[in-house]
Order: C-alpha cells, then sequence, then structure tokens
C-alpha cells in the first residue's frame, strides 16, 4: 500500500509543466532576514497532527493568508518540508508535505524565491518545487495553476504577472523516485515574495478584449497589455485603438480568426464551413493541396507541430466512449499531417465570432504518430489521434493541415497531401468513472492498492474488482481495458495482466473455476486522464476478447519474470464513485488475495485511519478505478440509411446525407446521387431498425 498527496495530481492535469531548472546555486541560505514571517506547521505530520497550511490537500482547505504585498514590497518566510514517515513504523518516507500561502497584490509580477536546506544541513536539497495560481476568487482550490516548475537551481526563482488580487503560492519537494529513499526528508527553506507593480497600472485592472479596440485604456490581459503601453503609452492613457489591438496580436501571440480562401479551395478551407461528418463514414477525403489557412499559427498557435493549408470538420460523438480519427491506412512516409481538436459541446455551428475563440476551445494535438511495418513510428509522416473521453451528443471541430517549419517559412509553404480520415469509435462498456483521493489522518491522499508480486509472501497479491457488460447488446468486443495506478518506487515491472472472472449472484469471491480468460501487455506508458485526481495514473491494455452481457469481476496486477527475487507492484487506485460495491453486514469490503488459489480472495478493509471525503460515499471506498471499452455485436446486419451501424436511425445519419447533398457519400437507394430520395428512406424508416 503506497499513497501520494494529491497536488502534483492536480497540477498536472491541469496541464501546468513541470521541467528541470539550471544546475544548483552555491549560494543558497535560509537564514531568516528580520521580521521573517514563521509557518509554523513543521514537516513531519506523524500520527495525523494537523496541517495547518496543507492547502487543498486538508479537509476543510486550511491556507496561511500573508497578507498583501506592497508595490516594491518584500515578504519572507521561513518552514520546513520534504517527505516524512506518515505512520511513525519507520522505512521510507511516504508522504510529502506542502505548504500553502495566500498574498495579494494590486497587479504586477510575484516574483516567487525558493532557497532551501537538506535534513543535515550539508547543502540545499537536490530539487524544490514552486507553484503559482493567479487571482483565486473565493475559492482557492478552483482552477488551474499557472506555474508549476520543479527545479535544481538554489535559490529556485518564478514568477507570475497578474492583475490586481489575491495569489496562491505552494512550495515543496518532488516525490521520492526509485532509488532515492531520503532524498527529500524534511529540511528548512526560506521563501520571498516580492511584488514588481505594472508600469500601467491600468491593466491590472481591465476588463476589456486586447483584441478589440475599444474607448478605455488598456486590456485583460497584463502582461501583454503593460508591454503593448511601453512601447506606446498611449494605449493606456488614451485608448485602446486597432493600433494597439495589431501591436498586441504582434507582440504577444493573440489569434484573431480571419480566413480568405484562395482561388479552388475546398468547400471546407474555413473553420465557418466545417464539414460536418459521422462516426464510421466512408469516403471523407482530404485534400488540402488548393487550401489556405485560418487556424492558429503564430505565437499563440495551440500545437507545438506548426500547421497550415488546414481543412476543417465537426463530428459528434455517438455516446460516451474513446473517438478515433485517423489518416494512418491511407497516408505514407511522405503525408506529413497534424491533427487538432478543439470541443464544441452541443452546438456545431461556428461563427465568425465563435472562431475567433479557438484557443479557449482547443483540446489537444497530434504529429506523427502513425506505426511503419515494426511498429515504430513514421517521423515526418501521417497522424492518428484518440480522444479518451469524448461525451456523447456533443461535437468535435478536427482541424487537418500540412507540417510546416515555422522557423524557415510560412503556413503556405505546408506540405500537401490527399488522405482518407477514417473515424471510428469505442463505446465505454463499463467506467468507475475519475479516480479520486480519499481522506488519510485529515490528508487527501490518492491511494492505491498494491497489485502484483510484492512480496516473498505476498506473490499473487491480486484484486477482484465487480463490472457488468450492459445487455444494450447481447455480447461486447472488448478492445482496451484502462486501469489507473503507478508503478511504486523500487520494483520491477514488464508486464500488466489482466483476469476476467465470472461473478456469481451475490458477489461471492472468484475462484479457479469462475476464471473466464487472462491475458497480458507489455507494460505500458501512463497518461494523465484529467478527470481524476492523480497526474499520468492511467495504463492502457489493448485486448481483443468477447464477453456477453453479464457480470464479472475484473484482476489487473504487474509482474515481471524473476518474481521471487525482483518485486513487481501495480499500486491500483481506489475511491472511484461510480464503481460498483461489495458490501456486507460488516460494511463494505475489497475481494483481495496474497496467493491463488490458496488461500484465494478473501475479505480486505483499509484501517480505521482512512475515510472517504467529506460528501462522499462510504460505500465506495474500494472501486479500483477502470475502465473498459468496446463495440457492440449485433445479429442482423445495419438497416438501410444506417451508416454509423449502431442500429437506429436518426439525426446522426441524417447528417450525412445534409453535408453530401448532391454527391455520393449518402446514397442510399444506389443511384449513385445522394437527394431527396434517400432523405425519404432515411424518415420513413426512422428509429430502430427492425
Amino acid at each position: 500500500m503506497k499513497s501520494k498527496i494529491s497536488l502534483a495530481a492536480a497540477a498536472l492535469a491541469a496541464g501546468t509543466a513541470i521541467s528541470s531548472g539550471e544546475l544548483a546555486s552555491a549560494q543558497c541560505s535560509v537564514t531568516p532576514p528580520p521580521g521573517s514571517i514563521a509557518s509554523g506547521d513543521g514537516c513531519a505530520q506523524v500520527g495525523g497532527a494537523a496541517d495547518i497550511n496543507g492547502g487543498c490537500n486538508i479537509i476543510p482547505a486550511v491556507f496561511t493568508d500573508l497578507g498583501s504585498i506592497p508595490a516594491g514590497g518584500t515578504l519572507n518566510v521561513t518552514g520546513e518540508f520534504g517527505t516524512y514517515d506518515a505512520s511513525g513504523a519507520g522505512g521510507a518516507a511516504t508522504t510529502r508535505d506542502l505548504d500553502w500561502f495566500l498574498v495579494t497584490t494590486d497587479g504586477g509580477t510575484l516574483t516567487v524565491t525558493l532557497q532551501t536546506q537538506n535534513e543535515l544541513a550539508t547543502g540545499a536539497m537536490p530539487n524544490s518545487v514552486i507553484f503559482i495560481k493567479g487571482n483565486v476568487g473565493a475559492d482557492p482550490c478552483l482552477g488551474n495553476f499557472n506555474v508549476g516548475v520543479q527545479s535544481n537551481a538554489c535559490p529556485h526563482v518564478q514568477s507570475y504577472i497578474g492583475g490586481a488580487g489575491t495569489h496562491l503560492v505552494v512550495v515543496t519537494t518532488p516525490f521520492e523516485t526509485a532509488g532515492a529513499a531520503e532524498l527529500y526528508n524534511c529540511g528548512q527553506y526560506l521563501l520571498t515574495l516580492t511584488h514588481t507593480p505594472l508600469s500601467f497600472p491600468v491593466c491590472g485592472t481591465s476588463s476589456d478584449d486586447c483584441t478589440s479596440a475599444h474607448a478605455a485604456g488598456g486590456c485583460n490581459l497584463p502582461a501583454c497589455c503593460d508591454g503593448v503601453c511601453s512601447f506606446n503609452p498611449l494605449c493606456c492613457e488614451v485608448a485602446w485603438d486597432q493600433g494597439c489591438v495589431d501591436q498586441a496580436v504582434t507582440s504577444c501571440g493573440l489569434f484573431i480568426y480571419n480566413c480568405a480562401p484562395p482561388t479552388g479551395a475546398p468547400a471546407n478551407d474555413c473553420a465557418v464551413n466545417a464539414q460536418l461528418i459521422t462516426v464510421g463514414q466512408s469516403n471523407v477525403v482530404a485534400n488540402n493541396v488548393s487550401a489556405g489557412t485560418d487556424g492558429p499559427t503564430g505565437p499563440s498557435a495551440t500545437c507545438l507541430a506548426k500547421m497550415g493549408k488546414d481543412l476543417w470538420y465537426t463530428i459528434q460523438a455517438p455516446a460516451n466512449g474513446a473517438l478515433g480519427i485517423t489518416t494512418c491506412p491511407s497516408g505514407d512516409a511522405t503525408t506529413d499531417t497534424v491533427i487538432e481538436l478543439y470541443g464544441l459541446g452541443t452546438d456545431p455551428v461556428i461563427t465568425t465570432a465563435r472562431a475567433a475563440t479557438l484557443p479557449d476551445m482547443y483540446i489537444g494535438c497530434i504529429d506523427d504518430s502513425c506505426p511503419d511495418a515494426t511498429g515504430a513510428v513514421i517521423v515526418g509522416g501521417p497522424t492518428a489521434v484518440t480522444l479518451i473521453d469524448a461525451i456523447g451528443g456533443e461535437y468535435y471541430l478536427v482541424r487537418i493541415g500540412g507540417w510546416y517549419d515555422d522557423t524557415t517559412t510560412t503556413p503556405d509553404a505546408a506540405d500537401t497531401f490527399s488522405v482518407t480520415l477514417e473515424t471510428s469509435f469505442q463505446f465505454v462498456v463499463f467506467t468507475t468513472g475519475a479516480q479520486h483521493a480519499i481522506n488519510s489522518n485529515g490528508t487527501l491522499t490518492n491511494l492505491g492498492l498494491s497489485s502484483g508480486c510484492t512480496a516473498a509472501a505476498t506473490q499473487q497479491r491480486w484484486l477482484a474488482q465487480p463490472f457488468s457488460v450492459p445487455a444494450s447488446s447481447p455480447e461486447w468486443n472488448v478492445e482496451r481495458i484502462t486501469v489507473k495506478g503507478f508503478a511504486p518506487a523500487g520494483v520491477t515491472n514488464t508486464t500488466l495482466n489482466y483476469v476476467v472472472w465470472d461473478r456469481p449472484a451475490g458477489n461471492p469471491a472468484p475462484t479457479a473455476a469462475n476464471q473466464r480468460l487472462a491475458g497480458s501487455v507489455p507494460y505500458p506508458v501512463p497518461y494523465d486522464a484529467a478527470a481524476d485526481d492523480y497526474a499520468n495514473g492511467a495504463h492502457d491494455v489493448g485486448v481483443a476478447f468477447a464477453l456477453p452481457a453479464g457480470n464479472y469481476y475484473l484482476t489487473a496486477y504487474a509482474t515481471n519474470a524473476n518474481c521471487a527475487t525482483v518485486f513487481s507492484n501495480f499500486a491500483w487506485f481506489i475511491s472511484a464513485y461510480d464503481g460498483i460495491n461489495l458490501i456486507d453486514a460488516a460494511g463494505p469490503f475489497a475481494w483481495r488475495s496474497a496467493t491463488f488459489p490458496t488461500p484465494g480472495f478473501v475479505r480486505y478493509t483499509l484501517p480505521a485511519t482512512f475515510t472517504m471525503p467529506s460528501g462522499a460515499d462510504p460505500a465506495d471506498m474500494y472501486n479500483a478505478a477502470f475502465d473498459i471499452y468496446g463495440t457492440p455485436t449485433t445479429t442482423t446486419p445495419p438497416c438501410a440509411a444506417d451508416f454509423n451501424g449502431d442500429h437506429v436511425r436518426d439525426g446522426l445519419d441524417m447528417t450525412v446525407i445534409l453535408s453530401n447533398w448532391g454527391g455520393t457519400g449518402g446514397d442510399v437507394n444506389g443511384d449513385g446521387t445522394t437527394d431527396g430520395l434517400d432523405m425519404t428512406v432515411l424518415l420513413s424508416g426512422w428509429g430502430a431498425c427492425p
């Protein structure tokens, strides 16, 4: 059993960058200047002592409010942080102390300088971490961090430029890493906060958009506003006119939507004219030879891989699940495509005004993701993307363009291509929902139950987690299992394994006779599922088997080839609120084994120091987090006009006909043209296929 504090997950899930700093400085003193503030809570909270500035990791959240820093002012804070043995039982440190501070400024640069000293007072900590969240409002726990940086520099310095308001600063050390026990034992730090005011105070209070001209001076991006006004003071002192807008776009990399299609451009060359397609639709050819570029391309470009000559498509997710878009089958090593996704919600219409907010709707981008015959990614080749958490009924905007080198050329020189855009969808067969932290002695902790060969006496430390396959299809082709967890320090995981057991009525412990199937994959690279409290905890297991509708257990565990001497461990996160609860007369529990089949799975509960957060269902304590994806099988072929094969003729199929009107892509009656006759077939059979 291992635990990790939830702040790192929250920061990383929000997209915060964690990066290495420069080599440590020789000068790193923690001697407090006169007037320094003591944080006062220490570090080693053994036995669950109160963490008086434990922030959002404490229930209820508690912060140290440092008050206001005047213009040009400085505050110094002394404290202690690091990793510690929360249980007091000895052994490697398992918990990390974080110190959370609130500070108020009237707008400008907040500079955070952190100097540290290790436990033995022989030098600085090997690394430290600084998080900054600007203008937190009434609830500092809401929203994303603006800065999150790990560095081995000492002093470690980070800055944030923001408007007038209260800001959140969090300082800590990294978690222990494999083979690095006691690397970050509790040590001292000196935190210095400095406020440098804006040259133009209106930049800290203006609410006007920087990309539109307005009568008042200033705009709502403090750093950009201050820079533009330093170049032209009239932009703050008189009015933010079109010249100020142009300067902001150029110097700050802001995005203004504009589309002027070249001669011969495809109909979907502009985002406002995106082509509506459906999952599984055939013959969707993307040819950008005569296309222009209207998506983000400059310093504000959403994708690190720059793209030009872009085409646009909208697609609706038929249900909650994984939406796949690929050019791999039709591309080759010379087809250099880049794909971006944007979330449109339930409204597929993109007006010019809405297109101006493309960066705000951005989900992510992919470049160079298709494998060659050996499985290696083709660099400079085609692309495939999968949106793992598509929401049923919502629309997504797909931008596909050619790569270009922005250091030597412009979007007009982007690669050209003609590829078939293929789409697919994996339905959610079962999900426990997101992984959540639990309450450990008053601290929110991401807790994983060890699964694998964890010790000589527990060579089959397994869990059996209940799930059900819905009866909406008599059978499902299961294609992927995603399990949430982490590999604790000091273990060797070479494979991630799964077992599916039949689950009889009454939810008894599974026995050898209940095993339905099993398999393994090389231990996968984890990635971040943003809804989870822990970052980079999702592990995909590719599978291929059929399951009839019914009730089952899932087991997931890590292993290696030398279990007797080299231990393995997949710490499978619990506290997933939508899982199936196992409850008996004594309360909620989990089925867990040490060795199998003897004694096999037995009833397991956690110590009373672990509880669910306030407002959560205590019965959800032992639900390990996982998702199962697949596609329904059917006994009859799709009916006429059921383009996506879901055995329902509905609005998704109508979009195929409308978006292909006059062409061939929505032809139902076989006359080679998509027209009113095909619409008649669809409408006359509206609803479920017979």
